[in-house]
Parts: structure tokens; sequence; C-alpha cells
């Protein structure tokens, strides 16, 4: 019998998944609802043939690989392989399949903050159950430019969007053409541009070794005062100590943030402290239905594996 462990299933939402496919290909699942490091985490998933990490909580890295002797499939949940370290998977013969990503609802949630900050609705909320009947004045959205780093799957679905609410949507990638922006109805810019001509400015790229850091201090000191700076991409892609300086310093109005360097964040980190920053944690993709189409999703490349194995040996 096969041995497939499922690790850090904080939310318990295997809980609302069948495993009678893999019942039935004769595999043993056993599931882990909180985190384990060095010694505990070996110990958990030394004798798996199959690993279904929930999200990028587990680090792969070569000395874990190494003391995995039967591993042969890792199915996450998700598209990101950040957490892996793909040359020593190969090494070992460990394949990596990924599902889709949750794009719908990250999506949706950088609208949540784009909203949110606009029109005041964290201050007022707490203003009006005190009995302050404020007369602050909110930003509309129509008529603003919108920045967008990187115009992939989800960048292009943020774009849309916001020319639905009569934004002007601008932006730029790594990789990303004049040509390709223009076919998503998008004007593409150079990356200083972007962030001298934004009013808000989302980010969008993956974590790869060329977009690390991508985001510094002289970029936030291109951007406009009334600037509203968010982050739902990875933590590392954005200079996290040069973020808190333009905010302590007012350099931009504000910023919503749901990735971080370090996760979870620390008691009294700087961000925390700030007044203009609306900080989530890291729940940009964290909806029912993603979980569910993740958890799904892994378990139909399971049941592929298990399948074009079975032809192999045969």
């Amino acid at each position: 019998m096969m041995k497939l462990v499922i690790l850090d299933d904080y939310e318990r939402t295997t809980d609302r998944i069948s495993f009678e496919q893999l019942s039935l290909a004769n595999v043993n699942v056993e599931i882990f609802y909180d985190q384990a490091e060095g010694d505990e985490l070996v110990n958990r998933i030394r004798n798996a043939e199959i690993i279904i990490p929930i999200r990028e909580r587990t680090h792969f890295t070569r000395e874990l690989f190494l003391q995995l002797p039967n591993l042969m499939l890792i199915a996450q949940t998700g598209s990101g392989t950040a957490h892996i370290d793909k040359g020593a998977a190969e090494e070992q013969e460990i394949e990596i399949l990924t599902t889709p990503g949750g794009s719908q609802a990250v999506t949706e949630l950088v609208f949540g903050l784009m909203i949110a900050h606009a029109r005041q609705i964290l201050q007022l909320n707490q203003e009006t159950k005190q009995n302050k009947w404020s007369n602050a004045m909110g930003t509309g959205l129509a008529g603003k430019t919108l920045g967008v780093v990187g115009l992939g799957k989800i960048g292009a679905r943020v774009a849309g969007i916001a020319k639905v609410f009569g934004m002007r949507v601008i932006a730029w990638g790594p990789r990303l053409t004049e040509e390709r922006a223009f076919l998503h109805d998008v004007e593409y810019v150079e990356l200083e541009q972007l962030f001298s001509q934004s009013d808000f400015l989302s980010v969008h790229v993956r974590l790869v070794p060329e977009t690390k850091n991508l985001i510094k201090a002289e970029h936030f000191k291109m951007m406009k005062r009334s600037a509203f700076f968010m982050n739902t991409s990875r933590g590392e892609i954005v200079d996290e100590e040069a973020l808190v300086q333009a905010l302590e310093e007012k350099q931009i109005a504000g910023a919503g943030i749901d990735v971080f360097t370090q996760e979870p964040l620390k008691a009294k980190h700087p961000l925390t402290e700030l007044d203009n920053v609306i900080l989530t944690p890291h729940i940009g993709w964290k909806t029912d239905s993603t979980f569910e189409m993740f958890l799904n999703k892994a378990l139909d490349n399971v049941t592929k594996f298990l399948k074009d194995k079975a032809k192999t040996i045969n």
C-alpha cells in the first residue's frame, strides 16, 4: 500500500474532500493539521511516496529530499513552486505536479484593498461605531490610473475589472511587451513611468530570481504622495524595509499588503505599527471554492500519476 501525506492543513479543508478514488487505488492517506520542522517533519513524511503540500507552507530543500528515499511525487496545491528545490527534486527523480492558481480570488482581494483605502472603510467603520459622524471625503476610482506590475493571468484580470470601474490601466513586466499589453487593452510603460504615474499600483509578478527584491526604495520615491501600493503576490518581491520607510515618511498615502517576507508576521513588526497600511494574512487565494479546487485538482494529479506509473510497470 502506498502512503500519501497531506501537510499543513491548518483550515481542515480536507474534511470536505472525498478520498474514495485513492482508497480504491490502495493508497493510505495521512493528514497533518499543523506545521512541523526538522526531525518532526522528516518523521511525518519519511515513508511517503506522495506528498500533497497545502500551499507553500513547508519548504522542500535538498537536505530534506535526501531524507525521503521513497518520495516519488509532490502534488502541489496551487501553481507556486518557489518553496521547492526543483533541481534537487529532479536529481532524486521526484515529479512535481501543480494545479491552477487562485487568480479569481486574488483579483477580488485587490479591489477589496483598493476600495477599502479609497473610501476609508476601515477608519469610518470604527468612527461610526463610536458615534462619530465623519465628514471625510473619499476617493473615486473612475479616472484614476492603476499601474500593474506583471500582466499575467491575475494581472490581466485585475486590469479588465479596473476598466469596468473607468480606470486608466498601465502595465510593466520583466517579459511584458507592448504588443501583449495592447491585446489586453492596456498601455505599456517603462517601470519608472509605472511608479510615477500610478494612483494605485498592484504587484502581480511571480517570485523568481529576477523579481526578488524587484521593488526598492528608489521606486517608492518615484510615486505620488497620494498613491496606494498593493502587494498580493509574494513578499520577497518588495524591499520590506523600504516599504516601511515610505509609509512612515508619507512618501505614499498607504498600502494594502497580503504577503510578507516572513510569514506569519512577527510580533510588533514595523508594518503592524502603522496606521496607513491595510494588512491581511496571505488570504488572497484563500476562499472555500479555491481550496476545494486546489485539493480536487491535486487528487486528480495523484490519480493520473498512479495510472501512468501502472502503465509503465505493465
